[in-house]
């Protein structure tokens, strides 16, 4: 359970950049968001859907392609996580 949380950790650290630039730049497109890997599938499904379910996170469905997008709250949520980032690249 822990390899799968820090998994998570990674992941959203990877994907809520690329979604804050497109959020600062005012988009409202959102971006589509795949695994790397097979084994990366169930953890980034699961997260994705905790982002969507706590409001973080919007998702659309377009036929084949799964968009997100930041949303008002999950930018000012992930703000502090998104500064860091940037300050401390991995």
């Amino acid at each position: 359970m822990q390899n799968q949380t820090v998994d998570q950790n990674q992941m959203l650290d990877e994907i809520l950049l690329c979604l804050a630039d497109e959020f600062e730049g005012g988009s409202r497109v959102g971006r589509t968001i795949e695994p790397k890997t097979a084994e990366e599938f169930e953890p980034l499904r699961e997260l994705l859907a905790m982002q969507v379910a706590e409001g973080w996170l919007h998702y659309q469905n377009f036929g084949d392609l799964n968009v997100y997008r930041l949303t008002n709250a999950g930018y000012a949520k992930h703000k502090p996580r998104i500064d860091a980032l940037r300050t401390f690249p991995n």
